[in-house]
């Protein structure tokens, strides 16, 4: 039975209960998801008094610290001295930015972005509308740092503060310090119980992802801490992909036959029901829990190091790395021969160009290719064939900073063609310069100011058909230039050549590049590029892949 009582305490004091390690973070609990945007709209409502929710507390008995989440860092670790627990079942991410604004700690959220504490500033200006920011270039004469004004020794960091600033950053410590917030305190025995209060608080009206209820059913199974180990684990930025999509690695493998949130609750019943021992985890889980793994492992290493990944953002879609692992579960974790490779291919290339993933395709695409991939793992008899074919045209309407598969496919062909320096000749690393987020070293060869002149839209000039890599140094000293006048210093060099092929630019004489008129000479080229780009895709992919329409 559980008992429900409702109280207040201050920000100073539920400060100082962290301190005293008398908070955890249940296995149930999401990990900490803020940034410095939501972090700083906490302290501005507490100083302008608007409410912030209540936090709700599940106070249990020391002999459930077997609950604790082993792998947190955001607020201190519970003390095993404490007679009591309070698990946080909801309010971990406000009261860990208390806590750490604070200090001035820094911090890193989920998606692995960096919150530090000391470049967040009170405006002693009333003028502004938000007196709380994240600032790197902070004003003196206007801005106050919050560790500072919440540390214990205050007077000491502020005494050089003029009168008027002092009284100001005096007023918004007492503020702080003093706003009082509702706390409910859930007390039972019953972990049951608690699973679903958080459940019913999170979709109740705040957000909750898949991931995370998936996690709340599987604490019994400490799946969160598996899953944290695991993904820091993986290399080349894969560490960032989503629990969700270990999750649904986890659930094909445990023979379900779709992706998303149904399935990976049915398989984690599944699991609980025939694999938890005397409210233990069985040894069968633990040896299946290595081989998924593992699974994914390999399948991380496969698209880097045979489909040429250099990174997760070069992945076209993330649900290619859960059926990826299920072929390798399906083949006895075992490498795949030259069939399968070149099957594996056709499909990554298939569905990155095609957009296989995305909309109606995801749920008529996905059990497809899970029959493909047992199929071919398990009889060796897979074949991936694709008849839903792209129109060209696709290609050359999609701006190269929309992001999708076929963007991404278009980067990965072209970062594997090994792209070289116009000046030099020699390679551009590929690693720095080729990340999708870079978007500063991709380069319109017919550039977007030359075209603006001439009555193309920004749509038009940012076609992928215009975009090549190039770094920072060398797009500057092209300008607004034609393809005509900045390339003919180069056009004699004997590297020429092949420095437009790495980056895929028609440079024949018949090239849309050495015609005067910009406007019949951009048309011409997009037309040219485009078939270059949709014969190299293909090539990559080792099937038809677009309309000859």
């Amino acid at each position: 039975m559980k008992e429900v009582t409702v109280g207040k305490y201050k920000i100073k004091e539920l400060c100082s209960f962290c301190e005293q390690g008398l908070f955890a973070i249940p296995e149930i609990q999401r990990e900490f998801v803020w940034d410095s945007k939501r972090s700083s709209s906490l302290l501005d409502s507490i100083y302008r008094r608007f409410p912030i929710g209540s936090l709700i507390i599940w106070e249990t008995n020391s002999d459930k610290q077997h609950f604790l989440r082993q792998v947190q860092e955001i607020l201190p670790p519970h003390k095993s001295e404490n007679k009591k627990i309070w698990f946080l079942i909801d309010g971990q991410q406000r009261l860990s930015v208390l806590y750490r604004a604070k200090y001035g700690h820094i911090i890193r959220n989920s998606n692995g972005r960096e919150l530090d504490f000391c470049k967040l500033f009170f405006s002693i200006d009333s003028r502004f509308e938000k007196r709380f920011s994240f600032s790197h270039r902070p004003s003196p004469k206007t801005q106050v740092s919050v560790a500072d004004i919440l540390s214990d020794t205050w007077r000491t960091k502020l005494r050089f503060l003029p009168a008027w600033k002092f009284s100001q950053a005096a007023k918004c410590r007492m503020l702080i310090n003093k706003y009082e917030v509702p706390v409910i305190k859930v007390h039972t025995n019953n972990l049951d119980d608690v699973r679903e209060t958080f459940l019913r608080i999170n979709s109740g009206g705040l957000r909750i992802s898949e991931a995370d209820r998936a996690f709340t059913r599987a604490s019994r199974l400490n799946l969160r801490r598996l899953i944290t180990e695991l993904r820091q684990g993986l290399p080349h930025g894969f560490n960032f992909i989503g629990p969700q999509i270990i999750q649904s690695a986890m659930a094909l493998i445990y023979g379900k036959k779709e992706l998303g949130s149904a399935a990976v609750e049915s398989a984690i019943s599944d699991i609980e029901r025939n694999e938890i021992e005397g409210g233990k985890v069985s040894r069968t889980f633990a040896r299946k829990w290595t081989e998924i793994s593992k699974c994914i492992q390999k399948s991380v290493d496969y698209l880097h190091n045979d489909l040429g990944v250099f990174n997760y953002s070069f992945l076209p879609s993330d649900n290619m790395i859960s059926l990826l692992s299920y072929f390798y579960y399906a083949n006895n974790g075992a490498q795949p021969n030259s069939k399968q490779r070149r099957e594996i291919r056709k499909w990554f290339w298939a569905t990155a160009v095609g957009r296989r993933y995305v909309g109606r395709g995801y749920y008529q695409n996905i059990p497809k290719d899970l029959d493909f991939f047992k199929r071919l793992g398990k009889n060796r008899t897979g074949r991936f064939s694709y008849m839903d074919l792209v129109h060209r045209d696709d290609v050359r309407r999609t701006e190269y900073s929309r992001s999708g598969g076929l963007t991404t496919a278009f980067f990965l062909m072209l970062a594997r063609r090994r792209p070289r320096y116009l000046e030099t000749g020699n390679y551009i690393p590929i690693d720095d310069t080729a990340a999708l987020g870079n978007r500063k070293d991709k380069h319109h060869i017919f550039p977007r100011a030359l075209l603006a002149r001439n009555d193309f839209s920004a749509k038009e000039a940012n076609s992928l058909c215009n975009i090549c890599y190039l770094v920072a140094e060398e797009n500057e000293s092209i300008g607004s230039n034609k393809p005509l006048g900045y390339l003919s210093k180069f056009k004699r060099k004997k590297h020429f050549p092949g420095v437009m092929k790495s980056h895929m630019i028609p440079h024949r004489s018949d090239s849309g590049l050495w015609i005067k008129n910009v406007k019949r000479a951009y048309k011409i080229f997009l037309n040219q590029r485009l078939q270059l780009v949709c014969r190299e895709l293909e090539k990559e992919a080792g099937i038809r892949l677009f309309r000859k329409d």
